[in-house]
């Protein structure tokens, strides 16, 4: 908490004099809200990168191209190839770099994302320019809700059971990776709206009998694998 309030403080305090000097005309015909918005990804690049998020780097680097596409000359990449571009290499990375479960895995150490095991029968997890796994251990679980931007979230309900026979996954994915591993007996109903994004499921098998798990929120540009294990 101490370093997110240091990490914002100073973005705010580089903002206001950025507005200062641009108002002075030192720096040319650069805008205002385009300093703030460069001031802004910037920040968002450094903290992926000290975090190791590749997807909070892609998508940093594409929205400073997209803002400084005339300078550079890049406008027949910008916005949408370039966003594009971002959301398929975070997609990819996502798929080649897999947690490993262990017996220990609520002490990794050299681990590249936050770990935590919770509990409960409705939770809440958010995710924000990182990346973070999520165990769930839970004798009653009921229902969770899962928020995901620029980033890359793995959720594990192997542990979880479902006793009223139903349980709600709510889902708000932009522009991240998002990846669900659930029971092979669980039955998935998708009630999501997707826009520029899409849901993947894996090695599904005959679940009938199982208890239900309804789907729903959105997923805009970004990709949500589910994975029946």
């Amino acid at each position: 908490m101490k370093k997110e309030r240091i990490f914002w403080g100073l973005f705010f305090i580089v903002s206001a004099v950025f507005l200062i000097v641009s108002r002075m005309g030192v720096l040319g015909d650069i805008g205002v809200f385009s300093l703030l918005l460069t001031v802004f990804f910037a920040a968002c690049l450094i903290k992926s990168v000290v975090h190791r998020s590749v997807t909070g780097v892609l998508f940093s680097v594409a929205f400073l191209c997209i803002i400084y596409a005339r300078p550079l000359g890049i406008e027949s990449i910008t916005p949408w190839p370039v966003l594009g571009a971002a959301l398929l290499g975070s997609i990819g990375f996502s798929f080649l770099f897999h947690p490993r479960r262990s017996c220990y895995h609520h002490h990794h150490i050299d681990s590249e994302e936050s770990v935590e095991t919770v509990d409960g029968a409705q939770m809440e997890f958010s995710t924000t320019f990182s990346g973070s796994i999520k165990y769930v251990n839970s004798d009653d679980f009921q229902s969770a809700r899962l928020h995901c931007a620029f980033g890359s979230l793995k959720v594990y309900f192997d542990n979880a059971v479902i006793q009223r026979g139903e349980a709600v996954l709510d889902l708000d994915v932009s522009f991240a990776g998002v990846e669900l591993y659930i029971p092979k007996n669980w039955s998935l109903v998708n009630k999501t709206s997707t826009a520029f994004g899409g849901i993947d499921e894996k090695n599904r098998n005959d679940s009938s009998g199982g208890p239900v798990v309804r789907l729903k929120g959105k997923v805009s540009f970004g990709g949500v694998e589910i994975v029946y294990v």
